[in-house]
């Protein structure tokens, strides 16, 4: 047993504790810590550092930010998949029929309500006013455009589920 292997031996548990540190991960420390024993066996007795146990800290960091680096490169990799693969899916024809279906529907609930509760419903949902803004705007009390939308919410509902 070479005296890096018996370093990294006698230092296992701080090692460990270490690297969960940097990696914010017990499993991937653990994982670190097994690749800084293999790469102090692969290199042997060629390396001789003054401080071993300097040395084996040394080589698990750079092991752990050789994961960090490699986990970025994949994670950007696949953001940039799935911004290309989501460019390229296409509706289905039966989705895309449905859901101008559920628009028309939900047109004709809000072009059948009294003009003033489309307007609130419209203010709040699309501009994103407040009810007491509303009331302001509009020059009603809360109270009011709190009814406005209940009657607009209540005929969605009841038009959307029968």
């Amino acid at each position: 047993m070479s005296t890096l292997t018996a370093a990294f031996l006698a230092n296992y548990q701080d090692l460990v504790s270490f690297l969960r540190r940097r990696t914010h991960c017990s499993q991937l420390a653990h994982d670190c810590a097994h690749d800084t024993w293999l790469r102090l066996v692969e290199t042997g007795s060629r390396a001789q550092p003054d401080n071993q146990r300097a040395y084996v800290f040394r080589v698990a960091a750079n092991i752990a930010i050789d994961w960090h680096r490699r986990r970025v490169r994949e994670e950007a990799a696949f953001d940039q998949y799935s911004l290309a693969v989501a460019g390229h899916i296409v509706p289905d024809t039966y989705e895309v029929m449905v859901a101008q279906e559920m628009l028309r529907h939900i047109e004709q609930i809000l072009l059948a309500q009294p003009t003033r509760s489309v307007r609130v419903f419209m203010m709040h949902r699309c501009d994103g006013m407040s009810y007491a803004e509303i009331a302001r705007r509009l020059s009603l009390s809360v109270s009011a455009v709190e009814k406005h939308m209940m009657r607009i919410l209540l005929a969605a509902h009841q038009a959307l589920n029968g």
